[in-house]
């Protein structure tokens, strides 16, 4: 077992300093349960009503608050201590839980129920998501950043490849069912609380409360603008939220419509692709260096784009699955690099806001599911699919060839 551990801190060294292993193992659990939380929602929703715009509907109630709250939340995690904003934030997700639960279990659940414990949960969610990784950046050393930062996207597809199989399998069992999920979903979130409670408060950003809290909003807006690759990289994660990302919010209809499979073949799907999206995790946190991250980017862009658009010429379900874990691999290499590069070029006492508006482009990932699910309905879910993947090749080719200085970083 040392012999593996050692192993493991010689591919990943983030993971021997003592601090951020006790974040990153303590979290698990609880990014575990949010994806089985996406998978069950955007199922049960769309099994509620049977049409797919209310996947769309439910991941609007989750995105508005991360479009409105975002930037005051990275405020928050400059100001406030960080450990603190977690704890609270995660109190929030079990209640929601719990609620979602309740509901199920007692037949009283309807889609406008849905949607507001979506928007409570997306709240927490924005506050709690740029105090986590500006908190990692408190925890490891400067060296470490980025391979802290890519081992957090390997643990979120980690779980991409567990939840979605596993809440899958799990709703299929009459004596669980999707009430049974939510429960166990509210455990796991819970089970956070033992890794915060060893955790000491790093206290906040290095500003405290010398600025106003407009002030200090537009200082950070200011910093953004005056860094040479910072605007580049946030408008490069932005055109993969709108354009790439939704095909996962689409899957329940591909599933069932195209693949002609239930809540276990598309957990299976899923699960195909979390394993593609933790292998390119793993390779991106494995590179102690890479001397043109830029091209490296750009080059992981324009692929994601094309394997997306490729997928939606295959109609039967093993080759559509291998084609998943392509997509999965390459989107996050692609996604995995620009945060790691976003927190390495932005100053520490700028991290909660260059990370919450980081934060306020994946805000868009809930719009560009209502927009794509709704175009699926009308133009049908594979050429929706089609379209958003090429679009989303020209869009990254055409912006990360402008910038010299991103090129060339």
């Amino acid at each position: 077992m040392g012999g593996v551990l050692s192993g493991l801190g010689r591919m990943f060294p983030a993971l021997e300093e003592r601090d951020f292993r006790t974040l990153w193992l303590g979290m698990l659990p609880g990014v575990l349960a949010m994806q089985m939380y996406f998978f069950v929602n955007g199922y049960f929703a769309f099994e509620l009503t049977g049409v797919a715009s209310s996947i769309g509907v439910i991941s609007l109630g989750f995105g508005l608050p991360m479009l409105f709250l975002s930037l005051v939340g990275g405020i928050a995690a400059d100001r406030h201590s960080r450990l603190r904003i977690i704890v609270i934030t995660q109190i929030l997700l079990v209640t929601g839980a719990v609620l979602m639960a309740v509901l199920v279990l007692t037949d009283l659940i309807k889609l406008w129920h849905m949607l507001c414990i979506s928007v409570v949960m997306g709240s927490a969610f924005t506050f709690h998501m740029p105090a986590r990784q500006s908190f990692v950046a408190d925890l490891i050393s400067p060296p470490r950043l980025m391979n802290a930062v890519a081992l957090s996207g390997a643990g979120l597809n980690a779980s991409r490849v567990l939840g979605p199989p596993l809440a899958g399998a799990l709703i299929g069992l009459p004596w669980i069912g999707v009430g049974g999920v939510y429960v166990l979903m509210a455990v796991m979130l819970i089970l956070v609380f033992f890794g915060l409670s060893r955790l000491s408060d790093r206290g906040r950003g290095d500003e405290g409360d010398s600025l106003t809290g407009f002030r200090s909003l537009l200082d950070g807006f200011a910093y953004i603008r005056d860094n040479p690759v910072l605007p580049v990289l946030l408008i490069l994660s932005l055109a993969p939220i709108i354009l790439g990302m939704p095909y996962q919010a689409l899957m329940p209809v591909v599933a069932k419509n195209v693949y002609h499979v239930g809540p276990g073949g598309l957990g299976i799907l899923m699960m195909v692709n979390g394993i593609g999206g933790l292998a390119g995790s793993l390779v991106i946190a494995s590179l102690r260096s890479l001397r043109r991250p830029g091209l490296v980017q750009l080059s992981l862009g324009i692929s994601f784009g094309l394997l997306l658009a490729a997928f939606s010429f295959v109609r039967t379900y093993v080759p559509g699955m291998c084609l998943l874990f392509t997509v999965g691999f390459m989107s996050a290499c692609y996604l995995s690099l620009n945060a790691s590069l976003i927190m390495e070029k932005s100053d520490r006492r700028y991290h909660g806001r260059v990370m919450s508006i980081y934060m306020l482009t994946f805000s868009a990932l809930p719009l560009g599911n209502m927009l794509i699910s709704s175009m699926a309905d009308a133009f049908g879910v594979l050429t929706t699919i089609r379209t958003g993947g090429t679009l989303l090749a020209v869009i990254v080719l055409l912006f990360g060839s402008y910038s010299r200085s991103y090129r060339n970083m």
